[in-house]
């Protein structure tokens, strides 16, 4: 997810990490082959980046467990008419009427 960068600071080892306007950190290192971020080495080419959109990993992993997974695992435990979970003998709501047709409680 792009987010925008809004200042910088450099981490324990001196490498700069942007600041990022979902409050997240993501790290800017210039490091030859790898990444070519020549204009994290001077305060212009950083101040020149504010504003710019850069991927947050952290938000995308948010994003990720957000949608989650979990409830089709619950599905078979739930009762339709009334939501309740009724595996292992739960009880159903007092108003249900899988409650009232089976004659539990």
């Amino acid at each position: 997810m792009q987010r925008a960068i809004v200042g910088f600071v450099t981490d324990d080892e001196g490498d700069w990490v942007a600041l990022l306007e979902c409050g997240h950190r993501q790290h800017v290192r210039h490091h030859p082959p790898w990444r070519e971020r020549s204009w994290v080495l001077s305060a212009e080419g950083r101040n020149g980046r504010i504003g710019t959109p850069l991927e947050c990993p952290a938000c995308d992993e948010e994003a990720a467990d957000d949608e989650g997974g979990d409830p089709a695992c619950w599905v078979g435990q739930v009762c339709p008419a009334c939501g309740a979970m009724v595996t292992h003998g739960g009880p159903h709501r007092s108003d249900c009427p899988e409650r009232a047709s089976r004659g539990t409680s």
